[in-house]
């Protein structure tokens, strides 16, 4: 979450498993997900990759995702700068996420990246917090954010570090993964315009995400992934009146079809949703889909953050066949107290996408992560191979983990 600092300045390694209820294997509605406590036993021929390859839909999936997948610790004297503004705030930002390459080979399926329009580059290489906090910037830093292009930042002028600061930097370490290991269940790759100024004394003032930022922003998707690469909004509509009445239709394609692929969601507000459309009927032409809901005529993809308060919502949009991100945990506060019953709820509502920022744990606030592998049982076979998967009792459901 991109957070607003007034005070101070005077103002998944984790396994990412995909479940699927045995309710989905048709088209009929599902049963209500339940907890994976259940004892598992011998799986049976539909823990096979042909068979889930061949009948299993990607709305069937359900991934670990990372929420700010990009971003990297502050340095120590930017986080005492932070603290003044309140403990809480500076929690919110004292984490880091492993690279890019090291979550994807560790089955996070789901990334999401904060972006920043700069189309004559430079406007992001001075951050008012390096100056107010005496942070010398590397050089490496300052040529990335010379570079024309979007940038990846967390918090303008405040949280800035991130292990590809480009995002034509960080779609290319996606690709590279992704071309090295084809068979890879489908990566969602979520974005989110950063375009609001942080008050704070010299702050950057960003430039607006508006339509012709937007049309730059799916040219930078196309220029790194070619057009069989992408899963598109035009690919599920296919002849339906609507992206809402293709999901609802189940028409998501078969995972065999979808593998070694990549989809982009613009996660972001209705009016951004709205710009991204223009004049379009629906989102024809479009790399990515939005997030909109579940009533809108461009509903495909769903957020609804909070599983324990909205769990009945979240089964009901993953049973009409929209794809739900819900948040395991946030600002680190479930982490630091190594609380989970949030991140349970959110795998029992059925949701596909798990988003956190742990999918591994980090050592500098504790053991807590979000995985569906620590339970030695949730493995059928006791060798890595392809997939590995379970049979649970009562209700029926199938988890695989998909491994490079």
């Amino acid at each position: 979450m991109r957070r607003h600092f007034l005070a101070a300045f005077v103002l998944l390694p984790a396994f990412a498993f995909a479940t699927v209820q045995a309710g989905l294997f048709s088209s009929t509605a599902p049963a209500a997900a339940q907890p994976s406590a259940a004892k598992a036993r011998a799986c049976d021929d539909n823990c096979s990759p042909e068979w889930m390859d061949a009948n299993l839909r990607i709305d069937q999936l359900q991934v670990v995702g990372t929420a700010q997948s990009y971003k990297q610790r502050p340095n120590k004297a930017l986080m005492g700068l932070i603290r003044m503004g309140g403990k809480k705030d500076a929690e919110a930002l004292d984490f880091a996420l492993p690279t890019l390459a090291a979550q994807l080979h560790n089955d996070v399926r789901a990334l999401s990246f904060d972006v920043a329009y700069d189309p004559q580059g430079g406007a992001y290489k001075s951050p008012a917090g390096a100056s107010m906090a005496m942070d010398l910037l590397p050089g490496d830093y300052v040529k990335a954010m010379t570079a024309p292009g979007f940038k990846v930042i967390h918090v303008l002028d405040v949280d800035y570090q991130s292990s590809c600061l480009a995002l034509a930097d960080c779609l290319k370490q996606v690709s590279d993964w992704s071309k090295a290991h084809p068979r890879h269940l489908p990566i969602v790759i979520a974005l989110k315009t950063n375009d609001t100024r942080t008050p704070m004394p010299g702050a950057t003032k960003p430039l607006l995400c508006e339509e012709a930022a937007l049309d730059a922003l799916d040219g930078e998707i196309r220029a790194a992934f070619a057009p069989g690469q992408i899963i598109t909004p035009d690919q599920l509509q296919g002849s339906h009146a609507s992206l809402r009445e293709a999901a609802m239709a189940h028409a998501w394609p078969r995972l065999g079809a979808a593998r070694g692929k990549v989809i982009f969601v613009l996660d972001d507000s209705a009016a951004k949703a709205k710009l991204y459309q223009g004049a379009r009927k629906s989102l024809e032409g479009r790399a990515m889909f939005v997030t909109a809901d579940e009533a809108s005529p461009l509903a495909a993809f769903v957020t609804i953050a909070d599983p324990v308060k909205d769990g009945a919502r979240i089964q009901t949009a993953v049973r009409n066949g929209f794809i739900v991100t819900t948040r395991a945990d946030e600002d680190t506060r479930e982490a630091r107290a190594n609380k989970t019953a949030r991140r349970d709820a959110a795998f029992a509502s059925g949701a596909q996408i798990i988003q956190t920022n742990f999918a591994a744990a980090d050592p500098a606030i504790g053991s807590y992560r979000v995985s569906l592998a620590d339970d030695p049982a949730a493995m059928c076979e006791s060798a890595p191979g392809s997939e590995h998967c379970v049979r649970f009792e009562a209700p029926a459901r199938t988890v695989t983990a998909a491994l490079p």
